[in-house]
């Protein structure tokens, strides 16, 4: 998807729903980094493709949703911790209109606290966020860096390298479909493949099927954020009802960070228009994050896990939160229904099912077999 040539420009559902999952994450970050026994002094927020701050019917940009989040818990900034905002934008239009849309902003909370630092940086992201966040001295603070780059294959992984080399750091990052399988199409995107993927693995993707691409490219691309420092990377997709896709990636070094991510994703709106799915489900099946969600595809995945052994059911919701979209609380009656149906059986196999119960494939049970029942 091609950057938009107009300074303003309509903002979709799951823009509106992205941001929304953007302010309920960042709610939850905010406050664990500047408070409690391991609280620090100075946090960072970023961003590479910044945009004007606002869309055509006047809804907030991404900047501006942040800075509401941080104006809102100003006790934190009165208090004498200190956050840096450092936003990267290549267009000289929507840069000035984004001084514009900050300014407005801070000006209904009272102004720029005298702990907060707001830099703004003309340019591209791949050549000047770094420079960006070492000129704001944000390199030996936390950053939470919101890469979203309208699909273009214009974030090399160098980029999150570096900011995965700086302690409690993170990485969000946004890109269409488009971007994964135009890979597959020309040799022309060699170059910025090998940037985007810290190297050449992606190439397998030409031997593939259409339907393998995706699935392959999405893993890849994970494998190379844990490469680059990031232990702990989610990835899913959201759809509209145009049948538009936004495919999302966050890495992080924080097992807690993971969890936060995760309770935001399924707090977003489903009023909105967009449903979830996670691109590594073979089935592709759309997931409307409620309260009682489809869980067909998070059967499949502890069929799975278990055929490869035995789990406890803690390993399991480990598994659950590091591997697909679902979260540890799904993982429990997931177990009983597929207990209660004879996939799965556990050690020994009467009592409480508890967390240090060992739990494995039943006999004769493979983990294709009606999977999705």
């Amino acid at each position: 998807m091609p950057t938009p040539k107009a300074p303003l420009w309509h903002c979709d559902p799951h823009t509106q729903a992205k941001h929304e999952l953007l302010r309920r994450y960042l709610e939850a970050w905010f406050p664990i980094l500047l408070q409690g026994a391991r609280a620090r002094e100075c946090v960072t927020y970023a961003e590479g493709f910044a945009g004007p701050g606002v869309y055509q019917a006047g809804e907030p940009g991404s900047p501006v949703v942040a800075l509401q989040v941080f104006l809102r818990q100003r006790h934190f900034l009165d208090a004498g911790k200190r956050v840096n905002v450092v936003l990267v934008e290549d267009d000289a239009t929507r840069l000035e209109r984004l001084r514009k849309e900050v300014g407005d902003v801070t000006a209904r909370y009272g102004g720029v606290p005298d702990s907060m630092s707001i830099e703004y940086y003309k340019g591209k992201c791949a050549d000047t966020l770094l420079p960006a966040l070492d000129a704001a001295g944000a390199m030996n603070t936390p950053i939470f860096a919101f890469l979203d780059s309208w699909g273009g294959p214009d974030i090399p992984l160098d980029i999150a390298r570096a900011i995965a080399a700086v302690p409690s750091s993170e990485v969000f990052v946004t890109f269409g479909t488009r971007f994964l399988l135009q890979f597959g199409k020309a040799e022309a995107h060699q170059a910025a493949g090998d940037r985007a993927f810290g190297g050449t693995s992606w190439r397998k993707v030409r031997g593939l099927t259409s339907r393998e691409k995706k699935s392959f490219l999405v893993s890849t691309y994970r494998e190379s954020l844990n490469a680059a420092g990031f232990p702990y990377v989610l990835s899913f997709e959201m759809l509209d009802e145009g049948g538009h896709d936004l495919h999302l990636v966050y890495g992080t070094t924080s097992h807690k960070g993971l969890e936060k991510m995760k309770d935001a994703i399924w707090k977003v709106d489903p009023i909105r228009g967009v449903n979830y799915r996670d691109p590594r489900d073979p089935d592709q099946l759309l997931l409307e994050f409620s309260l009682d969600p489809d869980t067909r595809p998070l059967r499949r995945a502890l069929l799975e896990e278990l055929a490869k052994g035995e789990r406890t059911l803690e390993q399991l919701k480990e598994f659950a939160l590091l591997e697909t979209v679902y979260r540890p609380p799904h993982v429990t009656p997931v177990v009983k229904h597929l207990l209660e149906r004879g996939k799965i059986e556990r050690d020994p196999a009467r009592g409480q099912l508890s967390g240090d119960k060992v739990i494995r494939l039943a006999s004769k049970e493979t983990p294709e077999a009606d999977a999705l029942f």
